[in-house]
């Protein structure tokens, strides 16, 4: 199977990072790694900062597909977990780097968007305002945003299914009971 042109620069990108930080790799950098042209480049992605922001966004759903409901929620938090730390070099350079931002910004808002499935999944049959199950949704993004975040400052030395199961203890029937707390 042939690679696109974006899983080609997502390599090179990979490979560059591979010899210095983020905050220093260069679109020629990039290209010449993969032996494509600037222009190539730039029809794909307007900077780097898209290209970073495309590769968080395709490994986190790729991790999250067919996982947006409560029986499975923990298998996409695990997967989301094994592809960040196969991914380490990139993403503790993104993480030091002024792209963090951009990276976590693009995770949550896929995080959120698997999450308010759950949510909405959950409130069926309830009579909940749609600005407290968004409300849900948004705390169960940042509290698995900082999760993800102290593991990955802290170098992935730990588990990943531990600090899934750990969550999981959690948030057990949560959605369910805060729903329930909301509706009218």
């Amino acid at each position: 199977m042939q690679n696109s042109t974006e899983d080609v620069l997502v390599e090179a990108l990979e490979l560059v990072l591979q010899k210095k930080p983020i905050d220093k790799v260069t679109v020629k950098d990039i290209v010449n790694e993969c032996n494509l042209t600037r222009q190539t480049f730039y029809n794909h992605f307007s900077d780097i900062y898209e290209l970073v922001e495309w590769t968080a966004r395709q490994a986190t759903e790729r991790a999250l597909n067919n996982v947006a409901d409560y029986d499975n929620w923990q298998k996409g938090f695990y997967d989301l977990m094994l592809i960040i730390k196969a991914n380490k070099v990139i993403i503790d350079n993104t993480y030091r780097s002024a792209y963090r931002d951009l990276m976590e910004k693009h995770i949550y808002e896929i995080i959120y968007s698997y999450i308010i499935v759950v949510v909405e999944n959950q409130a069926t049959g309830m009579a909940v305002d749609q600005k407290h199950k968004d409300f849900i949704a948004h705390f169960y993004s940042l509290a698995f945003i900082a999760l993800i975040f102290e593991w990955v400052k802290d170098g992935m030395k730990d588990d990943p299914q531990e600090i899934v199961d750990q969550t999981g203890v959690l948030v057990q029937g949560d959605f369910k009971k805060a729903l329930k707390k909301y509706a009218k």
